[in-house]
């Protein structure tokens, strides 16, 4: 993934300035809320499980990206749900967790189970998640380096 090749102080910097510790512990909130829900309908889980090749030991976290960073595992998970179509979740949420995950392993120095498997998935969802991360980290470094000229 192209995320993981942005810098240790870069990295830093957004999740301080561009990410709230409330904002983090809402959507890992989130994901494990939704990730126990998808593993109550155990046929469905295994069915995720099967369509993303999961890692035998993967974090909920991760596992949560890789659910919902894949169309057709989120239709059907709103289809089996009865969610609103109009809450899916958006690729800011999969790009936020994304940025957590990274900070995580390149930062604090700390390993989430199936961390390698992430950043070696290949799948057109995934794909879109990380080049909406990029781009959010270099615009977010492109205006660190703007500067004011008065004339």
């Amino acid at each position: 993934m192209n995320t993981y090749q942005i810098t240790q102080t870069a990295l830093e910097g957004y999740m301080k300035e561009k990410l709230s510790e409330k904002r983090i512990n809402f959507l890992l909130a989130q994901a494990n809320e939704q990730i126990d829900e998808i593993t109550q309908n155990k046929e469905l889980y295994e069915e995720f499980l099967e369509e993303v090749n999961a890692p035998e030991k993967v974090d909920k976290i991760i596992l949560w990206m890789l659910f919902m960073s894949d169309e057709y595992i989120v239709f059907d998970y709103i289809k089996a749900f009865d969610k609103d179509l109009k809450k899916t979740i958006p690729i800011s949420d999969l790009s936020d967790l994304l940025f957590y995950v990274i900070h995580l392993k390149k930062v604090k120095e700390i390993t989430l189970d199936g961390f390698d498997y992430l950043m070696e998935y290949e799948e057109d969802g995934i794909e879109e998640v990380d080049q909406f991360s990029f781009t959010n980290a270099f615009l977010y470094i492109q205006k660190l380096k703007e500067v004011q000229i008065d004339f």
